[in-house]
């Protein structure tokens, strides 16, 4: 899907959920959800693209494929957290969004945590030396 097909349906659902928000605020917060989700689900396609490109990157700089995949555990975290957020806060309940927002940023430093503990041990034997 192009973005212009992406932010067709968008704009499309954004103006029927402000249409409907007034008369069925539940609907119009469904509808919005939906909206989103087909966005997303319609982008996973190119995950796969995108994950290829990186191993294709990885093979050939000799990069440990364990921080390629710490890296893409990372951004798909990020990325859920955005898409949980925003439905929250569409939803009205920005308590919640920064909640989910928080959460996020709790579970990508534990995500990361390997990669700083090779960090520090790097720099610690450097320091040694």
């Amino acid at each position: 899907m192009s973005i212009v097909a992406i932010s067709a349906a968008a704009i499309t659902a954004a103006v029927l959920a402000l249409t409907l928000r007034p008369k069925n605020g539940e609907v119009a917060l469904l509808l919005t959800a939906a909206a989103s989700v087909i966005v997303l689900t319609s982008m996973l396609g190119q995950a796969a693209s995108v994950i290829n490109t990186v191993n294709s990157i990885v093979s050939a700089s000799g990069i440990s494929t364990g921080y390629v995949a710490i890296l893409l555990k990372v951004i798909g975290i990020c990325m859920l957290t955005e898409f949980t957020a925003g439905t929250c806060r569409d939803a009205g309940s920005s308590a919640l969004a920064a909640n989910v927002t928080f959460a996020g940023k709790i579970l990508v430093t534990v995500t990361a945590l390997p990669l700083y503990a090779d960090i520090l041990n790097t720099v610690l034997s450097i320091l040694q030396r």
